[in-house]
């Protein structure tokens, strides 16, 4: 007969009775792990001064945001739910059974203070700092890339800056105008015209192969040795890749020279290929290596930018059909070149190079040696390896972040307590990296103790058998038999 279970519930509880979490629950390894939570914490310090009322633990919140990441929590209610329901969670962050936790008004108000008051990158960098004392990061090779996260906001909150309507109604003002202009315009929507009411900060925008969104925008800089991630920044989500890198790359470098690293070769997609970038990384110490982007004018094959031949010496570039186009106007980023109008005029293959200009112009970067440098890298046998190798160490951080770490969507509005979530969720996936580590270090050293102790064992009675083979007959066959079944019970043992 199968006992039916009831629920019994006592009065009072003494502590003994109370099951405390299993030794291999991931909190409990956590607390082993980092011996110092207040060290670890102290750049929280600014957001709970006692002069602003919140006298709290600064600990106590960098472990709940910790929670929602490592339970996929997005939204504040389910984390403060989820706190108050779990033994293990109230024991690492420090709260009894009769103590109430933090409820989500405090988790999300306290969140935005800490956006405002505290440097994240200080918390980032510290747990960066014991991956390197376990000798997880080497600096030699690291990859940069970013991702776009949804805001909380959707395409209806956007409203006119100019005018204050909606996007219906602009783009029904619109269609009214295009029936009685002559020269109609698009039918688009722009973040220099429009802003969310509900997220200012929120852009609007496109990942390939899905409908335009509300996001943000985050950027990690993950080091290939073992993954871990040196810095992390959230950014509007129109800034450009190559600018959102620049601040985390720097950030990067600093963490890795404080403890007498280097940051290596930098690895990065097409999206990064950008003179001025590569001149940045170069300027940084480091080695840019990026894939590059085909030249995409519409000119006849031939007539390419790259089938202009620059002189350095003369600081002038050559044509297919051997004229110079000297120096013209130097911009802030780029410098033009311009060939002589009588030049062109009387060269055979003006339409397929000049068009309907008067001359050829050729724009060049004044950081183009860098990317000319950028790209003779990835034509070596080590540039392309290590391309292959980018996806392997950034995209597992974003995958597992938008899967399983809550990042799927931001539930916060602005982008300072963005930028919170999108930095923690860094110090989370490196805390998890460093508790897998030495977990698999402790395994493997129990194992190998166990090998030499069942070696020495069965060495032992080999020994044992000789003194046993010295004894005379009569005697000897008393005490051999369990001997040697002994023997071959320590031997099988260590083979298996």
């Amino acid at each position: 007969m199968i006992r039916k279970q009831e629920l019994k519930q006592p009065l009072f509880y003494e502590a003994q009775q109370i099951s405390p979490p299993a030794a291999g629950n991931f909190y409990v390894r956590l607390n082993e792990v980092v011996k110092d939570w207040q060290a670890l914490a102290a750049p929280f310090a600014a957001a709970f001064d006692a002069r602003l009322g919140r006298p709290t633990d600064p600990v106590v919140y960098l472990k709940i945001f910790l929670v929602g990441y490592l339970e996929n929590i997005v939204y504040d209610t389910e984390l403060a739910e989820r706190i108050g329901d779990s033994l293990a969670i109230r024991q690492f962050l420090g709260y009894a059974l009769t103590e109430v936790p933090p409820d989500h008004s405090s988790i999300s108000r306290n969140r935005a203070v800490i956006g405002q008051r505290c440097d994240l990158d200080q918390v980032l960098e510290r747990v960066v700092g014991l991956c390197i004392q376990q000798g997880l990061v080497g600096g030699k090779e690291a990859a940069v890339d970013s991702t776009l996260i949804p805001a909380n906001a959707s395409l209806s909150s956007l409203r006119s800056l100019k005018t204050g309507e909606g996007v219906r109604e602009h783009l029904a003002q619109l269609r009214e105008r295009n029936k009685v202009s002559e020269k109609p315009e698009k039918l688009k929507v722009s973040n220099e015209e429009f802003r969310s009411r509900t997220d200012e900060d929120a852009r609007l925008t496109q990942k390939p192969g899905t409908p335009r969104g509300m996001y943000y925008k985050g950027t990690h800089v993950t080091d290939g040795a073992n993954g871990i991630i040196l810095a992390a920044g959230c950014e509007l989500a129109d800034t450009a890749d190559t600018e959102a890198a620049k601040g985390v790359l720097e950030e990067s470098q600093r963490t890795l020279q404080e403890h007498d690293l280097t940051l290596g070769t930098v690895v990065a997609d097409a999206g990064y290929d950008g003179a001025q970038f590569h001149a940045a990384v170069e300027e940084l110490g480091a080695t840019p290596l990026t894939n590059y982007k085909e030249d995409s004018t519409q000119k006849a094959e031939g007539f390419k930018k790259a089938d202009f031949i620059y002189d350095a010496g003369a600081d002038c570039y050559l044509c297919p059909g051997g004229k110079r186009l000297r120096r013209k106007r130097v911009g802030e980023g780029e410098v033009s070149y311009r060939a002589k109008p009588r030049d062109c005029a009387g060269c055979g293959h003006r339409a397929q190079c000049v068009g309907e200009n008067k001359a050829r112009q050729i724009l060049r970067s004044r950081y183009e040696e860098s990317r000319q440098r950028n790209i003779a890298r990835c034509h070596t046998e080590e540039g392309r390896a290590a391309l292959r190798r980018r996806r392997h160490i950034v995209e597992p951080p974003f995958g597992h972040m938008k899967t399983y770490g809550g990042l799927n969507r931001i539930n916060c509005r602005g982008r300072l307590k963005a930028a919170v979530k999108v930095v923690l969720a860094a110090v989370a996936w490196n805390l998890i990296k460093l508790v897998g580590a030495l977990v698999r270090r402790a395994q493997q050293g129990q194992a190998r103790l166990s090998v030499r102790a069942a070696s020495w064992l069965a060495h032992a009675t080999q020994a044992l058998w000789a003194l046993l083979c010295q004894i005379p007959r009569p005697l000897r066959s008393r005490l051999t038999s369990p001997a040697y079944q002994c023997h071959n019970l320590l031997k099988a043992a260590v083979l298996r």
